[in-house]
């Protein structure tokens, strides 16, 4: 196929183009910034740069929620490199003399909003708070491409977590130094997925023949953050056991401490699971000692 990226080039856009390379596809990559054209796709800056037909759309763009401090300006940046891109994406589309069949796009389980207790799955409620309303414009500008033709999936990340780059290693940076640390209580939910099994989901999204209209890619087990902390520290050899009271987190980070780090959901991916998804690395223990093998 020919195959549409935005958001390319970060974390689940470089390891989707890889593994979609590596199958044979023809990939273009839309991105702010120039660059020449590699072994693994060609970049466009502009959306009517993309040559030829596209068959598919896997929209991963969008500012880190998690990158600054959510200041008024940095909150517009977040919701224009989503809301406003994927308008965007879904007008060029509608404009194609032959649409693509189907449009993967992105969103997050911040949709669900947070709780200590529920349990949510894609039929669960959206939530509140700022990103659980991001995600849910998100969700139906991308879903208005269906009017055109095209085929939806919208699949809510949970926290990826890779060997390099992600959340992972920002999350675990006290452990350099032997001090095992979680924020807060430590008992927030934390859904999670390796960046592996990410960009299987995405393929599996990609050619699935009756795709469900929404997966949660999360694993199949969540974990909370002190969980996380024990976990990491029986690979690093942590020595000192550390809390960051949740005072200093709202002081540090502000709103965004208090909804995505302070906070979590449990997700499960019960759409995937009912379709007989197969999990490389279902259990944090498993993701951990792939992700932190020496």
């Amino acid at each position: 196929m020919h195959i549409l990226i935005t958001g390319g080039t970060g974390l689940i856009g470089t390891a989707v183009c890889r593994a979609l390379h590596a199958r044979g596809h023809q990939l273009t990559v839309l991105t702010r910034q120039p660059r020449a054209k590699e072994t693994e796709a060609t970049f466009v800056t502009a959306l009517q740069d993309c040559a030829g037909a596209v068959d598919a759309v896997i929209n991963l763009a969008g500012a880190g929620l998690a990158d600054k401090r959510w200041t008024a300006t940095y909150k517009r940046e977040i919701v224009a490199s989503r809301i406003d891109l994927t308008r965007d994406l879904v007008e060029w589309m509608a404009k194609q003399p032959e649409p693509p069949k189907r449009l993967i796009s992105a969103s997050a389980i911040g949709y669900y909003g947070a709780s200590d207790e529920a349990v949510f799955t894609e039929a669960s409620a959206a939530g509140e708070g700022f990103s659980a309303t991001l995600c849910q414009r998100w969700e139906q500008e991308a879903g208005k491409a269906s009017s055109a033709g095209v085929q939806v999936v919208t699949l809510r990340f949970g926290v990826v977590l890779a060997k390099q780059g992600g959340a992972l290693g920002k999350m675990t940076q006290s452990f350099q130094v032997g001090v095992e640390s979680w924020l807060g209580s430590g008992t927030q939910w934390l859904s999670w997925i390796h960046l592996d099994d990410a960009v299987r989901i995405i393929e599996h999204a990609l050619i699935a023949p009756s795709p469900a209209l929404v997966y949660n890619a999360t694993a199949p087990e969540p974990t909370r953050h002190r969980e996380l902390a024990r976990e990491v520290g029986h690979h690093s050899g942590s020595w000192i056991k550390l809390g960051v009271p949740a005072f200093a987190a709202r002081v540090l980070a502000g709103q965004m401490a208090e909804e995505l780090l302070l906070s979590g959901q449990r997700v499960l991916p019960q759409a995937l699971l009912g379709e007989g998804f197969q999990f490389h690395y279902p259990t944090l223990a498993a993701a951990l000692d792939h992700l932190q093998a020496r």
